[in-house]
């Protein structure tokens, strides 16, 4: 069953179009779409709004949680009184430079969560925000912004969704329900579609006929590195995505 859906405008990979299209052609099932169709994504261009009190922001260059004050336009750093021109998404803020910074705490982190939390145990449980690339034999694209939901719950892992946004190229992951057995995770149709050992997970989704999808999640605290794996059959990579996300709370909404 096919899990994602791809969504990629042909023109604006750094590959030559003759080899997207050779690359597009391997996937099947009439996935992609010509740009024309599929205008690029665009962050949401929501501004900041006047707020008292302060945030705490991912700092994308240091991986440490910063400090600041929510200010029309953008945000000061508490640290320092420095005014950093930003939009805010909903999930944190993008700068005019095109750096993401993930809100992981304050009040618009605990807006987010309303209207009431789903207390987990941890683990994968959580909305999880961070960047990485998308590449294709050895050409990438930035992706500036990936967003990822999980609830880990004793019995199962469900992803609830969620979406790439690399420029050029888009991916949302549809929702899908893994149960646990052991230390092995089932699809839905109770075939092993993966396993989940200590903070180690690993799927493997069937895309289409030819193609299939090879997931790892390496799970540290608040903050998971990502893995996703496209090859034909015969073990022939097509496609690579790979990224850190980050949470402020394994709690869901």
């Amino acid at each position: 069953m096919k899990k994602i859906a791809f969504l990629i405008a042909l023109a604006a990979l750094p590959a030559s179009l003759a080899a997207q299209e050779t690359a597009l052609a391997q996937l099947g099932g009439g996935a992609a779409v010509s740009a024309a169709e599929f205008p690029r994504a665009l962050t949401p261009a929501v501004p900041a709004a006047e707020a008292r009190g302060t945030q705490l922001l991912l700092d994308p260059a240091t991986g440490r949680v910063i400090v600041v004050i929510p200010v029309g336009g953008g945000f000061i750093r508490a640290s320092d009184g420095k005014f950093v021109a930003a939009v805010y998404t909903g999930s944190g803020y993008v700068t005019s430079a095109g750096q993401f910074y993930p809100a992981v705490g304050g009040p618009r982190a605990a807006l987010r969560r309303e209207p009431g939390p789903v207390r987990t145990a941890g683990g994968l449980s959580g909305k999880w925000t961070g960047w990485g690339e998308w590449t294709y034999q050895g050409a990438g694209t930035r992706c500036d912004m990936m967003t990822l939901t999980f609830e880990d719950a004793p019995g199962y892992l469900d992803r609830r969704g969620g979406y790439f946004d690399c420029g050029f190229v888009a991916l949302e992951s549809l929702p899908a329900r893994f149960t646990k057995r052991g230390a092995d995770l089932l699809d839905e149709s109770g075939a092993v579609a993966g396993s989940y050992a200590g903070g180690l997970i690993k799927l493997n989704e069937a895309y289409s006929e030819t193609v299939d999808i090879f997931t790892t999640i390496e799970v540290d605290g608040l903050h998971f590195d990502y893995t996703e794996i496209w090859r034909e059959k015969d073990g022939k990579e097509i496609y690579v995505i790979r990224g850190r996300l980050f949470t402020g709370s394994h709690d869901l909404p």
